[in-house]
């Protein structure tokens, strides 16, 4: 009876997946929500700041002036 138990107990040791430790959980976890909450809030200001000229806005454009103080 012992040599079946040695048996199972090396079955157990030697299966396969990986040995993360329970005090990483939290770690992972806060990295998890600090990514979402980065993407999520970096994707709100890109879509609702007017002040970025990501459209390519000609009425915040300021290169009309520059232009025309160059050719003066």
């Amino acid at each position: 009876m012992r040599p079946a138990q040695l048996l199972l107990n090396t079955a157990k040791k030697t299966s396969g997946g990986y040995k993360i430790p329970v005090e990483l959980t939290p770690l992972f976890l806060a990295v998890g929500v600090a990514l979402c909450s980065g993407t999520y809030f970096t994707y709100k200001k890109l879509r609702t700041d007017e002040t970025l000229r990501l459209t390519g806005n000609p009425e915040l454009s300021s290169l009309d002036e520059v232009l025309a103080k160059d050719k003066d």
